[in-house]
């Protein structure tokens, strides 16, 4: 499939995604000479902020697209590089001290099993440290599925449906795969957008790549037009416009 992934439509909202990214990897423990694998690392800028600050000996971000990793290579050397993957296809030779995913597996079906994988990735005293959006039951999403419904020919019944737990089952999740420390929380960022344009845009970026890549350009065009209606059905015309974003963060350490 072609890849819609836009690193610079992606990075127009930078402040804002950024800011989960900070208070997770406050969550990270230090420790001397770590090896960290980072999952979904898009542009690479957060993920050298993340090598940095954890003073780590070697980090290996990985992504899918190949747009977004064209953009990280800027960033590798002094033990950061990148590689293209699939975080699915369990990326990353090796063990590592800690497993790192901000805003990517949402993208991954069977989280049960994603897990496990993910611990087995762990050094003796490894640390898992995962932040999911948690935005699949909001209108943003439902009017999304509900677009698609409606492009089911055009789509061939493709819809884009994300999962994620609650914050409950991860910490059960955590508890059950041996995590001896952990901390879950859901924790609402309070985004100001110019106006509920700017919120079409927030997922023009991600969530709505999936149909970008389904569609031809004409009816990508009319499938925007359609949510975008539907969209503002609720949404108050407002500027600035106060937007709301649940997000779930995840810390685990292993013995």
């Amino acid at each position: 499939m072609p890849d819609k992934w836009n690193p610079e439509l992606y990075e127009r909202f930078q402040a804002e995604r950024s800011r989960p990214f900070y208070d997770l990897v406050d969550l990270v423990q230090h420790q001397k000479n770590l090896r960290v694998l980072d999952l979904g690392c898009g542009t690479g800028k957060l993920t050298k902020y993340l090598h940095e600050t954890l003073k780590a000996k070697e980090t290996l971000g990985v992504d899918a697209s190949e747009k977004m990793l064209y953009v990280a290579h800027q960033f590798a050397g002094n033990g950061l590089r990148f590689e293209q993957g699939r975080i699915e296809d369990n990326p990353g030779e090796g063990k590592f001290d800690v497993v790192f995913s901000n805003a990517a597996l949402q993208w991954v079906t069977g989280h049960e099993a994603l897990f496990a994988k993910l611990r087995e990735k762990l050094q003796p005293g490894g640390q898992l440290a995962i932040q999911i959006p948690a935005m699949y039951d909001e209108p943003v999403h439902q009017l999304a599925v509900e677009t698609a419904k409606e492009f089911s020919q055009e789509l061939g019944g493709y819809v884009r449906r994300l999962e994620v737990l609650s914050p409950v089952d991860y910490a059960t999740l955590l508890y059950k795969l041996g995590f001896v420390k952990q901390q879950v929380k859901l924790q609402i960022y309070g985004h100001l957008l110019p106006s509920r344009e700017a919120v079409v845009e927030w997922y023009r970026g991600t969530l709505l790549t999936a149909y970008e890549t389904q569609l031809n350009s004409q009816n990508y065009e009319s499938f925007l037009e359609l949510y975008q209606q539907k969209l503002f059905e609720i949404l108050p015309d407002e500027r600035p416009f106060f937007f709301p974003y649940k997000r779930i963060l995840i810390w685990g350490s292993i013995s």
